[in-house]
């Protein structure tokens, strides 16, 4: 008996050290991942505000497409840039809403493989660049015609609008590829680079092939896209101000113009309907 025992507590002192590390490394991992699912307080409304985005994105693009795509007295450049515009959201909107609205519900594990992962990934990086350079080449579209309208006629709108597109979606797809190859399904590791369990997985950014990459894109496709296109629009707003001061200025003067000749008549028609006419 007197052996017995010291080898049972010995025992339940190691189940319970056992039990108190598997707990710590439980906590350790809902610290680092976060719960797998928020409160149906928070989950339910953004659900119902993701359906509502989705079906109404994809119905009015769908609309803004098919109409500037029928009718040809709607083919001219602004159209073409917002058909640009449509497809670029209805990309987003196909290949990003409905795995954003899985992860509501579930956040980890990742279900949906590695192809697909990537597939996201270069759609939504794709998409992210075409709508900054539309909406980029539309606003020079519009300084060029507003601040010089004779080298805007130069060349005509359509074809040269049809050049821009494509070359925007060309080269969406290509800068595209640099972040989408860094993409991939992330896997909690042990200390030997093992991966520990399939149940907490996440897609994100998996490999550093290209340094700097993400910033790189961050410069090229939101800095200086919005510095050019604040420029523009004070240069278009500076434009219009004074090209409403120069109308209102030969408004007045032609006013004035008016008024002076305008005022003979006036005095002539006032003495020959004075009194002095009727006595004549």
């Amino acid at each position: 008996m007197s052996t017995a025992t010291p080898t049972i507590f010995l025992l339940n002192s190691t189940s319970t050290l056992q039990s108190e590390d598997e707990q710590n490394a439980v906590d350790y991992t809902l610290l680092l991942w976060g719960p797998k699912r928020d409160t149906l307080w928070v989950v339910v409304p953004i659900t119902v505000y993701y359906v509502i985005i989705f079906i109404s994105g994809v119905v009015g693009n769908v609309c803004t497409c098919v109409v500037v795509a029928r009718n040809k007295h709607m083919h001219t450049a602004t159209n073409y840039y917002l058909f640009s515009l449509a497809i670029s959201d209805l990309l987003l909107l196909v290949s990003g809403m409905p795995s954003e609205m899985y992860h509501l519900w579930s956040n980890y594990p990742y279900v949906f493989g590695e192809t697909f992962c990537v597939l996201t990934g270069f759609a939504s990086e794709t998409s992210t660049n075409a709508t900054v350079l539309t909406i980029t080449a539309f606003t020079i579209e519009r300084y060029v015609a507003i601040c010089h309208p004779f080298l805007s006629h130069t060349v005509s709108k359509l074809s040269r609008a049809v050049k821009y597109i494509m070359v925007i979606w060309v080269l969406s797809l290509c800068l595209a590829v640099p972040q989408a190859i860094q993409m991939g399904i992330f896997y909690p590791l042990d200390d030997n680079g093992n991966i520990e369990t399939e149940e907490y997985s996440a897609c994100t950014v998996k490999y550093s092939i290209i340094p700097y990459s993400f910033f790189v894109s961050t410069v090229v496709f939101f800095l200086t896209p919005m510095t050019l296109i604040t420029v523009l629009y004070v240069l278009i707003g500076v434009r219009l101000h004074r090209s409403s001061q120069i109308t209102e200025g030969g408004s007045q003067r032609r006013r004035a113009l008016l008024s002076d000749k305008e005022a003979p008549l006036v005095v002539r028609g006032s003495q020959r309907n004075g009194p002095h006419s009727k006595s004549t």
